[in-house]
């Protein structure tokens, strides 16, 4: 009865191979819009990544439902369909859920979040969808070997099993992972307690601070305040870690290699963050590009700026 089973419910590798063909052909489809529509893409920033998850919601939606026999491009010449506990394809809303269900998690894993963000109620609801719907589905992916149910085909009642073999009775799933999983999303919900206490203190609050003053410039997009350490190779062969503040900044207007602009941000950070004074360098990263979810193209430049040469600027100004 086990090889049965076994028979009928489509393989680990067998379904991540589909996956990842299918995935290939998405990126094909993004790259190839992507030439026609870059510009418009940049000025979406994050919202761009809705463009994507529409087109993999199309794709994923129609093809994994009874329209494309339960088969995407990769399914088909892996031979493998999505049906439901009959053995049979599923309707297309049924099929645009499912999507759903596994890909806003992913979706919302890359999007950009103000420093304010993680202050808010919010959080604790995208925590919950993030990091217990990415963990649940990935735990679900790697040890429930009897169904090979992930999250979006256990919220669906879906199965992915081989296409050339009858549908047979697909055996029920070990309680215990539903347990964890439950447990995964409790942890989730959990973390962000910790989290909205440490943007109280003080490091964060600056960077709060570097983060509002550096996106009300012109043509900023988005800001990322980090600090951090970096290690380079010294004389001798050794190699030696170095503590720098660093600045991310989208921009709207391809201005990567305008070097006054990264200056005039690193003195705001020099101005706003005090502990910068501290590391061995300021660096502002500038990226001019696009990210749309299933394609992505951008151009980056960095500049490093030494901070008691930046002090000695801001002291000459006063």
């Amino acid at each position: 009865m086990t090889e049965v089973l076994k028979g009928w419910i489509a393989g680990f590798w067998r379904r991540i191979f589909a996956f990842v063909i299918d995935c290939c052909v998405l990126g094909l489809i993004g790259f190839f819009i992507g030439l026609i529509f870059d510009d418009v893409f940049v000025q979406l920033g994050g919202w761009g990544r809705l463009v994507g998850f529409i087109i993999g919601c199309l794709y994923f939606g129609v093809l994994n439902s009874a329209i494309g026999g339960g088969q995407t491009v990769g399914k088909r010449l892996l031979k493998v369909r999505v049906v439901n506990s009959s053995g049979q394809t599923i309707s297309t809303g049924e099929s645009l859920l499912r999507y759903s269900v596994f890909a806003v998690p992913f979706l919302l894993n890359r999007s950009q979040f103000s420093i304010e963000f993680l202050d808010s109620f919010f959080l604790y609801l995208m925590s919950l969808i993030v990091f217990g719907g990415i963990l649940s589905i990935l735990y679900l992916y790697l040890f429930n070997r009897v169904t090979r149910q992930s999250l979006h085909d256990l919220a669906l009642g879906t199965y992915v099993v081989n296409a050339n073999v009858p549908a047979q009775e697909p055996g029920k799933i070990w309680k215990g992972h539903l347990v964890i999983v439950g447990l995964l999303c409790t942890a989730a919900i959990v973390v962000p307690v910790y989290t909205s206490s440490l943007v109280k203190e003080e490091p964060f609050i600056e960077m709060f601070t570097v983060q509002s003053t550096v996106a009300a410039l012109p043509d900023i997009r988005h800001v990322e305040v980090s600090s951090g350490t970096s290690f380079i190779n010294a004389k001798g062969g050794k190699s030696s870690s170095v503590a720098f503040a660093s600045v991310k900044v989208a921009l709207s207007v391809n201005r990567i290699d305008d070097e006054d602009l990264a200056r005039e941000i690193a003195l705001i950070v020099l101005n706003e963050y005090p502990d910068a004074l501290s590391k061995k360098a300021i660096r502002v990263v500038m990226v001019y590009g696009y990210d749309i979810g299933i394609w992505g193209a951008s151009s980056s430049h960095y500049y490093d700026f030494d901070p008691l040469v930046l002090e000695g600027e801001l002291s000459f100004q006063d």
